[in-house]
């Protein structure tokens, strides 16, 4: 017998426990009615993301050249 034969057989045995445990965790969400986000739904996600954030961007550039004064106390008690 090799040395490094019950590693290799428990590093089998430790794979196929994760195998089936993967398939029952899919099956379970399947049967649930909840899918993995596909690549293409990941992307729309990318994309709104960074939509946002050039939104948010351009609205902060926005306020700063449109930047009202703030009122002097002696104007907000007026």
């Amino acid at each position: 017998m090799y040395p490094y034969a019950f590693f290799a057989q428990r590093l089998i045995e430790l794979r196929v426990e994760e195998a089936l445990r993967a398939a029952e965790r899919n099956r379970l969400l399947r049967e649930a009615g909840i899918q993995r986000q596909g690549w293409l739904s990941r992307q729309g996600c990318w994309l709104l993301c960074q939509l946002g954030r050039l939104l948010v961007a351009l609205g902060q550039r926005l306020q700063k050249r449109f930047q009202v004064p703030p009122l002097s106390l002696k104007e907000q008690a007026t």
